[in-house]
């Protein structure tokens, strides 16, 4: 499903909602990275409720660039504190102003203004990692409980990476996606202590929020129940997903809807609304002997559908957010999906339907 028109697509219905991230003992933390020829910096969030002193913190970055240190750590000055819940920008190897902007630092460009005398390199975004480091002292750079946080990206394997891991920071042979350009690599703080990796918390953003959360006012929310009909030829149970964040200006936002088969001419029906399913609302869908399935969204309140073949395992709908305004920020859907067979005298024709998503879009 191709979609021009994002807002003619999904409706002109905007509701305000944000989505509150839990804070984790992990409170100081990585947030966001963008490194293209336009902009080069590292943005950082105190997650917790109180105050945090970075005096004698240091920002370490490790690159595979030929003939060059490929490590390197810069200092935070001295009196640097990050409010609760705020943010600040390491403008990386770019000398400041005549008067930087409040939450701005820069680390220039000199030897003199990194640790140890070995400079800097530019952020480069096909590859690179980022760690925090809670000393600037020399003695504690090889000790894995000074790495507060790491992110590697474009490969694995940087110098040091193995301390992150050693102290739970990073999974082994893991890397999030090199950075293209206009993009960032931002951070579902959400995930953070809940994701089965660390990797698995970072996602390129198309629409890089300096100085802001990244994932603001995003929901994906489950509820109601997946089922099929006895004697269907489905794999298991249809599970709608998201395939990633419902971010605006994300290109790769869609659904998915495994256990699907892709045979006996097998069709899916997707459909948006405004609200799930109130008490009492009858079911429309057609009865057959002992099944159970009932929609869970609102069939009153419809705002569009689409109709497409399923493949085998897993059929995915693209829904890209790139063209979208501003005004579909906040947008709340409610989604499910209905397996049947197009097939004549098919038995069952209904052969299942999925779970239901409540989806509000972030910026």
């Amino acid at each position: 499903m191709k979609h021009t028109n994002c807002t003619k697509t999904v409706g002109l219905l905007v509701i305000a909602l944000a989505l509150q991230t839990p804070i984790g003992a992990q409170d100081i933390v990585l947030s966001e990275i963008r490194a293209d020829n336009s902009q080069r910096w590292v943005e950082i969030h105190n997650r917790s409720n109180a105050s945090a002193d970075l005096s004698n913190w240091s920002l370490y970055y490790a690159t595979s660039t030929f003939a060059m240190p490929q490590t390197y750590w810069w200092p935070f000055p001295a009196g640097t504190t990050l409010p609760a819940d705020g943010y600040l920008r390491v403008m990386w190897f770019q000398n400041p102003p005549a008067a930087p902007a409040p939450g701005d630092y820069y680390t220039g460009t000199s030897i003199h203004g990194f640790l140890f005398s070995l400079g800097g390199e530019i952020l480069h975004g096909h590859a690179g990692a980022l760690a925090l480091i809670d000393s600037q002292l020399g003695a504690h750079m090889g000790t894995p409980s000074h790495f507060v946080d790491w992110v590697s990206w474009g490969q694995s394997g940087f110098v040091r990476e193995q301390l992150a891991v050693a102290n739970g920071r990073w999974d082994d042979g893991t890397a999030a996606p090199a950075i293209p350009d206009s993009r960032s690599l931002a951070r579902n703080e959400a995930l953070i202590g809940a994701a089965s990796q660390h990797v698995d918390e970072w996602f390129l953003d198309a629409t890089p929020t300096p100085h802001g959360p990244n994932t603001a006012g995003v929901v994906v929310h489950e509820y109601g129940t997946a089922c099929t009909v006895p004697g269907h030829h489905l794999v298991g149970n249809p599970m709608l997903r998201t395939t990633s964040l419902p971010l605006l200006g994300n290109p790769d936002f869609g659904f998915v809807v495994e256990n699907t088969t892709g045979f006996f001419g097998e069709s899916m029906l997707l459909v948006y609304s405004q609200a799930a399913a109130p008490t009492g609302l009858p079911s429309l869908l057609p009865y057959f002997p002992g099944s159970t399935c009932a929609e869970s969204i609102h069939t009153g309140l419809i705002l569009t559908s689409s109709v497409r073949s399923t493949d085998f395992a897993a059929t995915h709908v693209g829904l890209p957010l790139s063209n979208c305004t501003a005004a579909i920020a906040g947008l709340e859907l409610h989604v499910q999906a209905m397996v049947f067979d197009w097939l004549p005298n098919a038995y069952p024709p209904f052969q299942g339907i999925s779970n239901a998503l409540m989806v509000v879009i972030g910026q």
